[in-house]
């Protein structure tokens, strides 16, 4: 009842502020998908993530029906603009995104057992810019779908490693989830904004671009202990939440968020529609500072983004020694990306680097240090400048009382997980890529009785 009053006097707290008069900006908003319309000003961590379908490239109109209009190598859709429609569509301030993100995984050599598995997801996102439809200033609503397909994932059913070398959502029997549901609201002359409802913390978080030029989702997305440990909701299970930022000048920005978590949180047999909060949950809070330099300001020079942040756990948690029940928990995180070298004066290929630190305690949490970060060539093969090759590291360190618990119990103990991947990102077409990939796991979850794992795979996408 309470977070319901809050939530309520947030989103009219944020309607009054609105109508103060600032300049119309609600074109230029993180969540849709419009001409004018800059990801760099929110530092969304764009279309290389693991929701691709949510961080879609800018519309071009006057598509006609993509693919089947002969437009295959221009079109950002493979049905464009359904002709007309969806130009017409998003005049009116409604934008609806379709894609499908999937991935082949088999491991050859190596794991608790060889196997093969393809996952993927079907997602829809839904967009309406509250300004263009109600005269709502800077406001908006989102809402997605995703439907993930039955089958069993790689790492948890066959390597039985950590860091899971694909898509894996803990749905075998497959599942059609309600993602999002969230309002937002720029304010301030379009220098802060604010989104609540159900959202998703590690899209705004602790995330990096370059991180996903990976396929292994212990490193796209949210290369942190958090992930890994606690009630840290990554793609695709949302919960209750808030997230406020601020970003008065064009190189930082702060920003803080709260969400509701619990240990249950993604159970994918609710299909995100469990609106209660059950007994031992608490809030998730997390706060992050961001720098950003050369292009990413609209200025000259080589681009890059460097973040810290830390976070506090409030909800019901397990004593790793003890294995009793316990309260709270927290953690710190530093991460960057940085453009080394440019073969244009855009900015557009050549060579990148990225990497991130992550500090958790002992007491409880699993992965208690990680450390990650790779290499990326954009335009490695003359005439591909939208090619990405790409190679890609992380490790996580196990607690020491979960070593010594384990040790009490005569259990094989955990230390430390690495993977190491190699791939390359073949951009066919706006609309669509493959993704060849290698990998090797290295001590499959901290222990040495499971043999280092080779993973052979391919990832592949298309915006419908």
């Amino acid at each position: 009842m309470r977070l319901s009053r809050l939530l309520f006097y947030a989103v009219l707290l944020a309607g009054l502020i609105s109508q103060l008069g600032y300049p119309a900006f609600a074109q230029i908003n993180p969540w849709i998908n419009s001409s004018v319309y800059d990801p760099e000003k929110w530092d969304t961590a764009g279309p290389e993530t693991a929701t691709p379908w949510l961080h879609p490239p800018t519309w071009t109109p006057d598509q006609g029906w993509g693919v089947f209009s002969g437009k295959w190598r221009t079109t950002g859709a493979l049905t464009g603009g359904w002709g007309g429609r969806r130009d017409r569509l998003a005049k009116h301030g409604v934008q609806w995104i379709t894609a499908y993100f999937g991935q082949f995984a088999a491991d050859p050599a190596g794991g608790e057992r060889q196997g093969v598995s393809w996952k993927g997801d079907l997602s829809t996102g839904l967009y309406l810019d509250l300004e263009r439809l109600v005269n709502w200033k800077r406001g908006y609503v989102v809402a997605s779908f995703t439907f993930v397909n039955p089958g069993s994932s790689l790492s948890p059913d066959f390597i039985g490693n950590q860091f899971p070398v694909q898509l894996d959502t803990g749905d075998k029997d497959g599942s059609v989830r309600l993602v999002h549901l969230a309002f937002g609201q720029q304010l301030f002359d379009n220098k802060a904004e604010l989104v609540m409802g159900r959202i998703i913390t590690g899209e705004d978080f602790a995330t990096l671009r370059l991180a996903c030029t990976s396929i292994n989702q212990g490193i796209c997305g949210n290369p942190v202990a958090a992930s890994q440990s606690i009630s840290f909701p990554t793609y695709p299970s949302a919960v209750w939440g808030a997230r406020f930022k601020v970003k008065p000048g064009t190189n930082w920005y702060v920003q803080a968020g709260s969400y509701m978590v619990y240990e249950d949180f993604r159970d994918p047999d609710d299909h995100g529609l469990n609106f209660s909060i059950p007994s031992g949950a608490g809030p998730l809070t997390i706060a992050e500072f961001g720098y950003i330099v050369g292009k990413f300001t609209g200025a000259p020079g080589l681009p890059g983004r460097y973040k810290a942040g830390g976070y506090y756990d409030d909800e019901r948690l397990t004593e790793l020694k003890t294995d009793q029940d316990a309260r709270g928990t927290w953690g710190l995180y530093i991460m960057g990306e940085q453009m080394l070298y440019s073969e244009n004066s855009g900015y557009t290929e050549g060579l990148s680097v990225w990497g991130a630190l992550s500090y958790a305690p002992e007491d409880r949490n699993i992965i208690t240090f990680m450390a990650a970060g790779g290499l990326s060539y954009q335009g490695a093969i003359p005439g591909r400048p939208d090619d990405i090759l790409a190679f890609n590291f992380a490790y996580g360190h196990y607690s020491g009382d979960l070593r010594q618990f384990e040790r009490n119990n005569e259990e094989t103990a955990q230390h430390g997980e690495t993977v190491l991947e190699l791939n390359y990102r073949i951009q066919v077409a706006p609309w669509l890529y493959f993704v060849p990939d290698v990998q090797v796991v290295i001590n499959p979850d901290g222990r040495h009785d499971i043999s280092d794992a080779l993973v052979l795979g391919f990832g592949a996408g298309t915006v419908l």
